[in-house]
C-alpha cells in the first residue's frame, strides 16, 4: 500500500525525458543493449552435451585405460 501511495497517479508517465529521439535512445540502451549481450553471450557457448547411453558416465580406471590402449 505504501508503495502504491508513493506514486502520483495524476501526473505519472512513463516519459523518461521531454524528446521524443531522447526516448528512443534511452530506452534502446536499456532494454536492446542488454538483451543483444545475453543473446550473444549465449551464442558463444559451448553446445550442450548429449551423451547416448544416458545419465552419468562412470570414471575410468587405469586398468579400463590399459586395456583401451593395448
Amino acid at each position: 500500500m505504501v508503495a502504491l501511495s508513493a506514486f502520483d497517479r495524476e501526473n505519472l508517465e512513463l516519459d523518461v525525458l521531454t524528446h521524443p529521439l531522447l526516448n528512443v535512445i534511452y530506452y534502446s540502451l536499456v532494454e536492446l543493449v542488454p538483451t543483444g549481450c545475453v543473446l550473444y553471450i549465449l551464442r558463444k557457448l559451448p553446445p550442450k552435451r548429449i551423451s547416448t547411453v544416458g545419465g552419468y558416465q562412470p570414471i575410468p580406471t587405469q586398468q579400463q585405460q590399459q586395456q583401451q590402449q593395448a
